[in-house]
This record gives structure tokens, sequence and C-alpha cells, in this order.
């Protein structure tokens, strides 16, 4: 018994081990085998023969880069067919297309994944924005985009929302203090990058069982106060729109929540 027990603890350690693997190449691209065992605190050949693994049943595979490993093509179809059959993204699609067609920007859906927002839907208009954040599956932490503050303020059952900032750095504080205020007036959350020099606006989008979120981001040269303005409008208009549809078609975020 005490054999199966511990046969049973180390497949389930493997199995943990490999998916944080597969997740963490999904997040940050290609990386060394040597690089993943130490990001995971894995033994080199323990990382070596998880690789190994996942690679003949198509979860990994080599990269183009010398030495280095990608998601494969079987995870890939998972992520693709997930995604597709999630009913909110189709109907999302077409408006966020039109609302980044509209302002030159990038317009994404996103939902909160373990405290990170994880992006749906990703539609860009003609100035492609650059950011990490900006491509469908990648995840980003909540206080470092205006989609990140409208899941952490409207999550379900928060008796006070304010407490929600209170573990994060002073700066990180200000700027979701700021973010909230400015919801509270416009319907919208706010957040500025400087680094990126990028302006996000962001809005919730209450499901029948979950909260998702709509963000725009506007390159440098369209954050006017008049392209802002009209970017909110759109953004809420934007939101409105999808919200009506998933009423009207009874849909879900996963139909067995």
């Amino acid at each position: 018994m005490k054999r199966q027990t511990d046969e049973s603890n180390s497949s389930t350690v493997a199995l943990k081990n490999g998916l944080e693997l597969v997740r963490l190449l999904s997040v940050e691209g290609p990386m060394t085998a040597n690089e993943l065992a130490l990001r995971l605190s894995l033994r080199n050949d323990t990382a070596a023969r998880l690789l190994k693994t996942l690679e003949i049943h198509g979860f990994v595979e080599q990269s183009r880069f010398a030495d280095r490993f990608q998601p494969g093509r079987t995870a890939s179809a998972l992520s693709e067919k997930f995604l597709r059959e999630t009913p909110v993204n189709e109907i999302a699609r077409s408006v966020l297309q039109a609302l980044a067609d509209r302002h030159n920007a990038t317009c994404i859906l996103a939902v909160d994944d373990a405290g990170e927002a994880l992006s749906l839907v990703v539609c860009n208009g003609l100035n492609r924005v650059s950011l990490p954040c900006c491509h469908v599956g990648s995840v980003y932490p909540l206080t470092r985009t205006a989609a990140g503050h409208a899941l952490l303020f409207t999550t379900p059952n928060e008796a006070d929302r304010l407490d929600k900032i209170k573990d994060h750095s002073a700066a990180e504080t200000e700027a979701l203090r700021e973010s909230f205020c400015f919801f509270r007036a416009s319907g919208c959350f706010r957040l500025t990058l400087e680094e990126d020099d990028v302006l996000f606006l962001a809005a919730p989008l209450h499901l029948n069982n979950a909260v998702l979120a709509l963000e725009i981001i506007l390159p440098a040269k369209a954050r006017s106060a008049c392209d802002s303005t009209r970017a909110m409008r759109d953004l809420l208009a934007a939101v409105e729109m999808v919200q009506h549809k998933c009423d009207a078609m009874g849909v879900r975020y996963l139909e067995d929540s």
C-alpha cells in the first residue's frame, strides 16, 4: 500500500510540474531545459525527462531557437478548442474588431485566471500596440492593465472593493485608487503606462456566471482628451452591445460552471 501511495504522489508531482512547464512556455516564450529547471526549482535531469515525455505527446516541441522549447501542437490545439468553444469570444470578436478599427487601437477581452488577466480575444487596428498582453492566451498581472483593474474591483461577493489594493506597492496602490475613482465617475477604469507610452481603458462585462473585461489600448498619439472621451464612449457602447447579445442568447462563460 505504501509503495502505491508513493507512486501516486510521484505521478501527481510529475503531472503538476509538466503542466507548469507548458504554462511557463506559453506565457514567457521559448526557453531551454536548464532555464525551465531553474525557474521551477527542478533538477536539470528531471526537467529534461519531463520535456522529453511532453515532446513525445506533442505538448512541447523544439523551437527554431537552439536548444529551446515551445508549446507543441497538442497544447495549441487544446487551447484553441477551449477558446473556440467559449461562446462569448465569438460574440465579442466582431464588436472588438470594429472598436479597434475605429480608434486604430488594440482591443482585448480578458478574464481573471488565478489572479492574472488572461487575454481571450485580441483585435488590432492599424497601429498595433506591441505589449506582452497583446496576444491571445497571454496573462498579465491584474495591477498592470485597466482590464485587470476591472476584474479586480468587480469580482462578485466583494464586501469592500478597496480592500483589494492593500497588498500592493505604493505606486500600484495609487494607480488602483485613481483608476477606481475614474471608474466611479465615468464607468471605465483607466491606467497609463508611461514607460510604454500607452493608455489603457477598460470596463467590466457581466455574464450570468462570470465577470470579464473589455479593454482598449490607445497609442500615444491618440491620447488627447477628445480621443479618450470618444474611446470611453465607444468602449461602454461595445460592452452594452456584447452584454445584450449574450443575454439574448443565454450565453455563459463556461457552460459547466
